[in-house]
């Protein structure tokens, strides 16, 4: 692990496209503002780590179930009119 000291305002560099700059340290809490391209995700590590969970056991359900699920949501969805439909998505956005 590569240990560095940096003071505010003062960045660190991970290959050529990622800037991470030291905004404020206060009572123990460093602030970090970190510049990178879209294409690269940046999260924080307990994040990532749901992020992964969820992934392994989206990867461990069963093909049928999805499919299942896919084709009861297409049947719900099927029987509206277009103004339930739109409602009915809204609605999901919500919960989410």
């Amino acid at each position: 692990m590569l240990v560095l000291s940096r003071k505010i305002g003062e960045v660190i560099t991970v290959g050529n496209s990622v800037q991470i700059t030291v905004l404020s340290y206060d009572r123990g809490i460093v602030r970090l503002g970190i510049k990178a391209p879209k294409s690269i995700s940046v999260h924080r590590k307990e994040i990532y780590d749901k992020i992964i969970e969820i992934n392994r056991q989206a990867a461990q359900t069963e093909l049928t179930a999805l499919q299942q699920a896919i084709a009861n949501s297409r049947l719900s969805f099927d029987s509206l009119s277009n103004e339930d439909s739109v409602a009915a998505i809204n609605e999901i956005k919500k919960t989410n």
